[in-house]
């Protein structure tokens, strides 16, 4: 393992696993004996998605021919898609025994739900969306076939397993941290609004439109969509503990950038040797209580660090922690290389952990797919191949996309922003110990109206947000229920996690991780 994937493994806790995840949603009935034949088909042309780990003291990536366990389940018992998600975020990966990757179909009647979760240790957002991608790609071209389920998993005489994947154990209640009173009081941590313990990760999704017009700060510079997620990301923190009577000190953001694509042409493609691990770098994003009191001066400290980004190598670990954390991954004797790594990461964790995280995937209309002949106003049909060839189906389309990803305490925060269709849409990914479900709208009301404020700094036309969806409901968690500099991070002409730049899309489409 690198380095970087190494203090990853050190970081992961079975109450609070390092996931990132799609949810998509679309506007009829998949075929699960379809979807799972080409889940299976995905998984045979990346061997990240079914490696598992080995070795008792050193970590190492062992990659099998097949799975070792089915990834793939089916839900069918009127359980909502978030609820399956929240499931799969929140249960601890056994990546000895369980490949990294776990996809569930979601039956609904007003349109099933795909939900793709996958340990961060192995694969990234990009690579998560990319391979959530190639699965609806795969699902349109054949029916294919993975041959019958076992008898004990098959239900129905479909030969689709029921339920959760193979080695999803119960959500693991997370103790309250000894240093929960020092981040509560520190004023560089989202002030906790629940008290006690709290089970696994819980998302909000919200939709809000794109801000039109220039916006340019007083040197005239742009500040991209990057930046203002950054941005509104500050001011809603400040404003949440702020009115919850805590002190508000220095937030850092921290925001992922991805170094696969740093030396790859502008456009490229995700190929299969990109899956083969994590491919993220981190860059924190710093403001203090005075920047936060001047929109327009916290607009510039933004774009001044996310500008000096784009000519740094970012480190898979940021700050005096990930430096410290590196070396030691590098030159501490393998047999107390884990334990050691464990040991200092849980101890720094509460004095150096960022304040939360946005990860902006950026735009990815390639999650609907093509147009397969026929349109409707709905949005584009996904097709099979038959005996006559390539032919339109009734339905159903791609409607939605959700990033997801965790963050444990005293973090607890993590804003996963994904651009499908002409909206922005972002899911507050939040531990049960920071928000509950009741709660964490009144953050998100703060996230959308920080956002709609900064945009409009230089005058740019009105920001009009719809609706935000409905807020989940409190679900039962249980096991059944030397690259080259980066040239662009963060702005509307590149998503955050390809760094190489891109044309400016044309006038009202998605500026774009």
């Amino acid at each position: 393992m690198t380095p970087g994937e190494q203090i990853l493994a050190a970081s992961d806790r079975a109450s609070a696993p390092l996931t990132c995840g799609l949810l998509v949603q679309t506007d009829g009935q998949l075929d699960p004996g379809r979807l799972r034949a080409a889940v299976r088909a995905v998984i045979r042309r990346h061997p990240m998605t079914r490696a598992i780990l080995y070795g008792s003291r050193q970590h190492a990536w062992r990659f099998v021919a097949e799975p070792t366990a089915d990834p793939f389940g089916f839900v069918d018992d009127g359980t909502e898609g978030w609820r399956v998600h929240e499931v799969l975020s929140s249960a601890p990966f056994d990546l000895r025994r369980f490949p990294p990757l776990r996809v569930v179909l979601v039956r609904q009647p007003d349109g099933d739900q795909l939900s793709v979760v996958a340990h961060h240790l192995a694969l990234d957002g990009l690579r998560v969306t990319g391979l959530a991608t190639e699965i609806l790609a795969a699902y349109r071209q054949s029916p294919g076939d993975w041959g019958p389920a076992d008898a004990a998993d098959a239900a129905g005489g479909d030969g689709v397993r029921r339920g959760m994947p193979a080695g999803i154990p119960p959500v693991v209640r997370a103790a309250p941290s000894p240093w929960s009173t020092v981040a509560r009081r520190s004023g560089r941590y989202v002030i906790p609004l629940t008290a006690g313990r709290g089970d696994g990760y819980g998302f909000h999704p919200m939709v809000i439109s794109l801000p039109s017009g220039d916006r340019t700060l007083a040197d005239g510079r742009r500040m991209t969509i990057n930046d203002l997620l950054l941005a509104a990301a500050h001011l809603a923190i400040d404003r949440w503990n702020t009115r919850r009577g805590g002190p508000t000190g220095c937030l850092r953001i921290r925001m992922p950038i991805d170094l696969a694509g740093m030396a790859a042409p502008a456009g490229a493609p995700v190929s299969s040797t990109d899956f083969q691990g994590n491919h993220t770098g981190q860059a924190l994003i710093v403001s203090e209580a005075a920047d936060r009191r001047d929109l327009p001066r916290l607009a510039a400290r933004v774009v001044d660090q996310t500008v000096a980004a784009k000519g740094e190598t970012p480190p898979p670990v940021p700050g005096v922690s990930g430096a410290l954390g590196v070396a030691m991954a590098r030159y501490v004797p393998g047999p107390w290389r884990s334990a050691l790594l464990r040991m200092g990461v849980a101890a720094a964790r509460p004095l150096l952990a960022p304040t939360a995280a946005v990860s902006n995937l950026g735009r990815h209309d390639g999650v609907a797919g093509p147009v397969g002949g026929a349109t409707v106003s709905g949005g584009r049909y996904l097709v099979a191949v038959g005996a006559a060839g390539r032919a339109a189906l009734p339905g159903p389309s791609v409607t939605a996309a959700y990033f997801t990803g965790t963050a444990g305490m005293p973090q607890g925060l993590f804003l996963g922003v994904v651009s499908v269709g002409g909206t922005l849409n972002v899911t507050v990914g939040y531990h049960r110990q920071m928000f509950g479900p009741g709660s964490v709208p009144a953050f998100a009301d703060l996230f959308r109206a920080a956002f709609a404020e900064l945009a409009d700094l230089r005058g740019s036309a009105a920001v009009v947000t719809p609706a935000t969806p409905a807020a989940p409901s409190a679900p039962g968690l249980s096991a059944s229920s030397a690259p080259a500099p980066a040239r662009e991070t963060g702005t509307t002409d590149g998503p955050v996690h390809r760094v190489a730049r891109v044309t400016s899309p044309p006038r009202g489409t998605v500026p774009t991780r």
